[in-house]
């Protein structure tokens, strides 16, 4: 009559009997209980010794608690991380420093039109000397006309290098 089967029509007038006309609204399909949650003795324990020093970190806890109680099967360091989080014991890190780019590359229309010139970061060489990389490319096919070692990003240090290429490549 209802085209439902006996089944389900006594599990909604059971649910109706039981909760009202709010019983019947679906249930929440979530399971109740984690079969493999941390135990919530596990969980105090990560909690308090964040709690008893505030600058240590979920390595540094776990690292405690294996030294306290070596043959205990304590939780990886990444899950002592999420139960800081989820105590809201720990801050968001800070992201890692990026590079910003210097815009889009040059719109050049034909071979040597457009050079670029580029410090690439300096480093020292095994003699001490502070070493500033300086390459210069055709913008149009990313030819390398030129890398060379200058002492600093200095004008004075580039110049030379860019007149030298004028005289090869033309102006």
């Amino acid at each position: 009559r209802y085209a439902i089967s006996r089944k389900i029509g006594y599990k909604w007038l059971g649910r109706y009997r039981e909760f009202g006309p709010e019983g019947l609204h679906d249930l929440p399909r979530a399971p109740l209980n984690h079969g493999r949650a941390t135990a919530a003795d596990l969980v105090e324990r990560i909690v308090a010794l964040k709690e008893a020093h505030p600058a240590w970190g979920p390595k540094k806890i776990i690292g405690r608690l294996k030294r306290e109680a070596p043959s205990h099967p304590w939780p990886a360091i990444s899950t002592a991380g999420e139960i800081l989080k989820r105590h809201g014991l720990v801050g968001r890190r800070r992201g890692r420093w990026r590079a910003v780019g210097n815009g889009p590359w040059p719109d050049a229309q034909r071979p040597n039109a457009v050079w670029t010139g580029d410090h690439k970061g300096w480093f020292r060489t095994r003699d001490g000397w502070r070493c500033e990389p300086l390459t210069v490319l055709d913008a149009w096919s990313r030819y390398l006309l030129a890398l060379e070692a200058t002492g600093s990003t200095a004008d004075e240090e580039a110049w030379p290098v860019f007149e030298r290429l004028f005289e090869e490549h033309g102006l």
